[in-house]
């Protein structure tokens, strides 16, 4: 295992191992199969991951890959909420979890760590299953990070979770309590579909700092371009998949 940094807020590494043993049950039910590990490279890296169902087999099933398979540590930028508590908050800091900020996560990146963002946030896990696997709008945090930090993007795809945990809507009225949308769930079973994560090639946003591009916006143009090309592979992936169950 990669040592990640250990200073305040850092990942303790026995509630990292002890949160991957029940991950990696998430991960047997789930069937997972991977490609694409070769893509992460052994330094620092910007993991870019859309969300795949309501209930956080997205992130499970990633967070044990990347640990078990990969041998690397992974720290995740999150909603605020998850620090409201501070049990909870704990918990999370202790594995990895960080609330989002830019600052955060170039310092982190400069540490040569793998650091992780949804950036389709809530609005990506808990949409109706009607809209299953279209990508909402990327927000543009992950961008900024990598026009300040150099850091490689790496895209990762992530196809099960929704059928695995299917969502009927959003109720969005309880944004005013909660902060967030929150689902409204088709079934609580999880349904055993069976899960792929692809981990596309690197992106190197030093391509987008030219002179030749001197009046772009970088930051925009890695925000359209990832979500253009996470968009077009995972309508590959999807029709390479074939039998939901098999």
């Amino acid at each position: 295992m990669t040592t990640a940094h250990q200073g305040p807020g850092g990942i303790d590494e026995d509630t990292a191992d002890e949160i991957t043993r029940i991950y990696e049950l998430i991960r047997r039910y789930s069937r997972l199969t991977v490609k694409g590990l070769e893509n992460i490279p052994e330094g620092k890296g910007l993991l870019v991951s859309n969300h795949a169902g309501w209930a956080g087999w997205d992130f499970a099933n990633l967070y044990a890959t990347l640990r078990n398979d990969a041998g690397r540590d992974v720290y995740t930028a999150v909603h605020p909420n998850w620090f409201r508590w501070d049990k909870i908050s704990d918990w999370a800091r202790r594995m990895g979890m960080y609330e989002a900020s830019v600052s955060e996560s170039i310092r982190l990146l400069d540490e040569d760590n793998l650091v992780l963002f949804f950036p389709e946030g809530e609005r990506g896990s808990f949409k109706p299953f009607s809209k299953r696997y279209e990508l909402e709008r990327f927000e543009p945090g992950f961008a900024r990070v990598a026009s300040a930090s150099m850091a490689p993007i790496i895209p990762v795809l992530i196809v099960g979770g929704e059928e695995t945990h299917p969502t009927v809507t959003r109720l969005e009225f309880t944004k005013e309590l909660l902060g967030i949308g929150v689902p409204l769930p088709a079934t609580l079973f999880p349904l055993p579909v069976k899960w792929r994560i692809e981990v596309l090639p690197p992106v190197d946003p030093g391509k987008y700092m030219t002179a030749d591009n001197a009046d772009g916006d970088p930051v925009e143009e890695i925000r359209h371009d990832a979500q253009a090309l996470m968009r077009e592979e995972l309508d590959r992936v999807l029709e390479e998949r074939g039998n939901l169950f098999l």
